[in-house]
């Protein structure tokens, strides 16, 4: 494995002098482990081989994409290209000097990733962040859910989390399915759930602040079961919830 680029050596030892909390400098170690043993000779192979493999399962098509990497140094670094294999969970970069070469991102190596770049309405940047996701009686995991509120951490969040279909297409290929998810977005240690998008279950997540946010959505002719009207709800509430 080459580390050619000046960018991913700042990536790898950014944990190590930021001055954070003892949780935080151990999701940083935490990190740049997990990115090293996937960019480590077999695995990288591996993992460039079942990539090579695969005719469906990217977000958005298999070609590289403009974006950023957001690091457990808090900041955002642009690289030339991002894709991102949903059935894989694993995120590929370009490498920011030799861009025939590429780096392996697995979720719990990265705070989250943006696809496109800002400023162009035809086509909005799409926000990705690492967050703990439970789905019924499972366990929790970690995953890259798209963020569809305007603040990554919160008081409330919405997101997407995207899968392959159970069941293939009449072409063969399994498209992406989205889950609509919510809960806390300031605590990186409390599950995202998935939301029934209805009126009772959405007005639930606002507690005591349920009926100010019923009056905006009717003033805003807002529907309780479009993803991106909720989302106008939430951030209505995470004004609130932060003036008052």
């Amino acid at each position: 494995m080459k580390y050619a680029s000046y960018l991913i050596a700042l990536l790898i030892g950014a944990g190590a002098a930021h001055p954070a909390a003892a949780q935080a400098t151990r999701d940083a170690a935490e990190a740049r482990v997990a990115y090293q043993q996937a960019n480590a000779g077999a695995t990288a192979r591996s993992y460039r081989a079942t990539l090579g493999q695969q005719a469906s399962g990217f977000l958005g098509g298999n070609a590289f994409q403009p974006g950023a990497l957001r690091t457990f140094d808090g900041r955002t670094r642009p690289v030339p290209g991002l894709r991102y294999h949903a059935g894989l969970h694993l995120l590929e970069a370009q490498d920011s000097v030799e861009l025939d070469s590429t780096h392996f991102w697995p979720v719990n190596s990265l705070r989250g990733f943006d696809l496109g770049e800002g400023g162009d309405p035809a086509s909005p940047l799409r926000r990705f962040r690492a967050r703990l996701v439970k789905e019924g009686s499972a366990g929790t995991r970690r995953e890259y859910v798209e963020v569809l509120t305007a603040i990554d951490a919160g008081p409330l969040l919405l997101a997407w989390l995207y899968a392959p279909s159970p069941e293939a297409a009449p072409n063969g290929k399994r498209p992406l399915v989205g889950l609509l998810l919510a809960g806390p977005g300031t605590t990186g240690t409390e599950p995202l759930r998935p939301l029934e998008p209805s009126e009772s279950s959405v007005l639930r997540l606002f507690g005591a602040r349920a009926d100010a946010v019923r009056t905006f959505a009717t003033g805003q002719h807002l529907d309780y079961t479009r993803p991106a009207d909720i989302a106008k709800m939430m951030d209505h509430y995470n004004r609130l919830a932060v003036v008052k």
